[in-house]
């Protein structure tokens, strides 16, 4: 019955892999490397692993970008403008209610909306209830310890992830990968599932470009977006100042530059930890 149940885990995921994230088609993953397995991040490839234990916070690239090599035919969809007011996220009465929408995620209710996802976001950037310092280190931390294949002590990090931020993206990877290593394969498709679900939603209303960058908790989430879309670990990341003072997380990997909004972040950095334009 395991086994039968990792099967059909496994075809779910390559299933949703490459249905969910067909938009732009990624290069071609490395010969000998297990498809499936690369949407959580193989820890057991010894290929890249030393680049893959460099992905601290601590050590972010601070280069100048005039320009994003996005495809030209994902930077024509229309993106909509998210519309949802801070105001519905504090009415009891409203589906956006921020207690209703952390509900439907603990219970890992994948019928949660792309905008109660993305308004809950916004929410907590408005109240100042995340910080990304914090999200970002205990990200780092999973990452690790999974990597190091300690999987409980990876799942209770994770835990404290999701306590803070519900709709962390890496939060539900990394649970998601240690729970399938430990064969538990029920927890790790419900966590595999949201994790999809909460990127689905980032790319609704984000492209990734300057105009439109994604809209995130925090910037481990754009690292963990890569790995889960890309198949790869950025090699390059920065942080930006605008012209307009917005904070831009830049990562690359494979010439890929995509962008996330962090402003929330910014009153958190000192002078030198961005470029400014």
């Amino acid at each position: 019955m395991r086994m039968k149940k990792k099967y059909y885990f496994l075809a779910v995921l390559y299933f949703l892999f490459n249905f969910s994230f067909g938009q732009v088609p990624p290069p071609p993953p490395p010969k000998k490397i297990n498809k499936s397995d690369k949407i959580y991040g193989d820890y057991s490839q010894k290929k890249d692993k030393k680049q893959k234990t460099k992905n601290t916070v601590s050590k972010i690239e601070i280069v100048e970008v005039t320009n994003d090599n996005f495809n030209d035919e994902v930077t024509k969809k229309s993106i909509p403008e998210f519309k949802i007011s801070i105001d519905e996220s504090t009415d009891i009465k409203s589906i956006y209610y921020f207690k209703n929408v952390e509900s439907l995620l603990s219970k890992l209710d994948t019928l949660v909306s792309a905008e109660q996802i993305i308004s809950l976001t916004k929410y907590k950037i408005h109240s100042k209830t995340i910080n990304p310092t914090y999200l970002d280190n205990l990200a780092s931390k999973a990452y690790k310890l999974n990597e190091a294949k300690k999987y409980i002590e990876a799942i209770d990090v994770c835990k404290e992830i999701l306590k803070q931020s519900p709709n962390n993206i890496t939060g539900h990877k990394e649970s998601a990968y240690a729970y399938k290593r430990l064969e538990n394969m029920d927890m790790a498709n419900q966590h595999f599932l949201m994790m999809v679900k909460i990127i689905q939603s980032v790319f609704k209303y984000g492209d990734g470009s300057r105009n439109k960058p994604f809209i995130l908790n925090n910037f481990y989430e754009g690292l963990s977006i890569y790995e889960a879309k890309f198949g790869c670990f950025p090699s390059k990341t920065r942080l930006i100042l605008t012209s307009e003072k917005m904070l831009l997380g830049g990562y690359d990997c494979f010439h890929i530059m995509r962008f996330s909004n962090l402003t929330h972040w910014f009153p958190m950095l000192k002078d030198g930890d961005y470029k400014v334009e």
